[in-house]
Parts: C-alpha cells; structure tokens; sequence
C-alpha cells in the first residue's frame, strides 16, 4: 500500500534531517500527481498538510537542486530537469526502449497507431505511442486519460479483469423487490448492462477488444491485455486508425496481431513495474 503525500509530510520522523527530506518527498510527489502540470504555493500546502512558509522555504530548496522549476507564468510549480532526468533513467532501466520497438513493430505490421496504456481508477492513462505512418491515422497522446468505457483499451481491461455485472430478472427491481408495471427508466438501463455485458463476452471469446468510436470520428480500436503478474490487469496494448481501414473482415488478423504484441510484453520489466503501481 502506498501513502499519500499527505500521509508522507504529516508523519513524526526521528530527526529535523529526516522530517526535511520526508516533507521535500511529499512536495515532489504531489508536484508530479498533480494532473493540470503542476500546482501552485497554496496548492501544495493544501494538498501535504504543511503551512506556506516551510512548502515556500521547501520549494526554493528544490528548485536551486534542479528537482523542480516554475512555469513560464511563475505560478505554478512542476518538475525540474533532474527530476525529469531521474524519471527517463528509471524508464531506461525497465525495459521502455524495449516497449516502443514492440509498438513500432506492431504499428509497421497493421499499418496503424499504437499504444501501451496502464488502469488508473475508471481510467486508462496513454504512456507510449508509436504513430502509423498513413497520411490519415490516430494521433497518439502519450499523457492522455481517458474513460474506461471510451476506449478499446479500457474494454479489454475491463473485460479480462472485472467480472461480469449481476445480472436481475425482468420486473425485479433493485434489491429483488418485484415491480408492478415495467419501468421504462430500469429497462433503458438493463439493456445499457445487456450491451456492455456482451461487449465484455465478445472480448473474452475473443481474446481482445473492439471499440467503434462513438463520438462521430469514424476511429477504430482493437486492443489486448498485457499479463504483468499482478493479479490485477493493469496494462494494455491496442492500435487505432480508420474504420474503413480497419474492417471487419481484417479483425482477426489485426486482433491476432495486438494480442502478440501484448504477449512478448508481458516479461519485460516495464511491464511488471508499471502493472504493479
């Protein structure tokens, strides 16, 4: 279990020394988590508990050190080059050069965008993309969250990591009292539960996920899970592109294809570590 950065800065260390470096570690961590690209004065004061004047003398600390700098405006706080330096060699050292060939293969055999993305909550957070080089394709954004239900990532993970929904019989209300007329409002979301349970069904037979987009973009997804030795499914890989490339007669071939890139990912250490978060 992981603390906060609350948690982090209130806790009673041993020594001032300790207590400095446990209040500098909460400030960092907040920094980085903070999900508009940083996070002002008041901001971090609120969000680790301490007072304005000890994250203000803090602060000032870790930006002489390089660990953190301010934005072009000066209000805000983010992470600074050896913090960013410290991040891309932890990257190095678990296998990401690995990650991007995978996807680049992927992208050069299906002529699409593709992309690893990790489970946070009800989302899926985009962290590596290697575009297709179509003239018309998906740009990938690596550092996007985006809604579980949204993409074919976030189906696939869904899929092969939720069990599906109790399912109610018909004039059953919630709680198993029975209902005297049907109610349109439990019936549209009966059926809302059918679709997705379907969706879920028709991955797992399957073995990867298919998503249509639904806000008019004409974007297709087909994405795998990737097996990190979590017991949770935390990771997926998945391509995008055109509906009209990716037609419904290609599925299998491009399924089988994301479903192979997940799988020669599942030993790579980037693949344990980031599962794991």
């Amino acid at each position: 279990m992981t603390e906060s950065s609350t948690d982090l800065a209130s806790r009673t260390p041993r020594s001032s020394g300790v207590q400095s470096v446990a209040r500098a570690a909460a400030l960092l961590g907040a920094v980085v988590d903070s999900p508009s690209g940083g996070a002002t004065l008041t901001e971090l004061s609120k969000l680790t508990g301490l007072n304005v004047s000890t994250v203000h003398r803090l602060l000032g600390t870790l930006c002489a050190e390089g660990l953190l700098c301010r934005s072009r405006e000066g209000d805000r706080f983010q992470p600074g080059p050896v913090l960013l330096r410290l991040g891309r060699r932890s990257l190095a050292s678990t296998g990401l050069p690995e990650v991007t060939a995978v996807l680049k293969e992927l992208a050069d055999a299906t002529g699409e965008t593709a992309s690893i993305g990790m489970r946070r909550g009800d989302r899926v957070l985009v962290l590596v993309s290697v575009q297709s080089e179509q003239p018309l394709r998906y740009l990938g954004e690596p550092g996007v969250s985006v809604p579980l239900t949204r993409t074919a990532m976030g189906v696939a993970l869904l899929a092969f990591d939720t069990p599906s929904p109790p399912q109610r019989t018909p004039g059953q209300r919630r709680g198993g009292v029975e209902q005297a007329g049907p109610d349109p409002t439990e019936d549209a979301e009966d059926a809302e539960k059918w679709s997705w349970h379907v969706r879920l069904l028709a991955a797992q037979f399957r073995g990867y996920a298919v998503l249509d987009g639904a806000d008019g973009s004409g974007l297709r997804g087909l994405a795998a899970p990737v097996d990190s030795g979590s017991p949770y499914i935390q990771l997926a890989v998945d391509i995008q592109g055109p509906a009209g490339r990716m037609t419904d007669d290609r599925l299998d071939a491009l399924g089988a294809r994301v479903v192979a890139a997940a799988d020669s990912l599942r030993g790579l250490p980037v693949a344990l570590a980031l599962g794991q978060l």
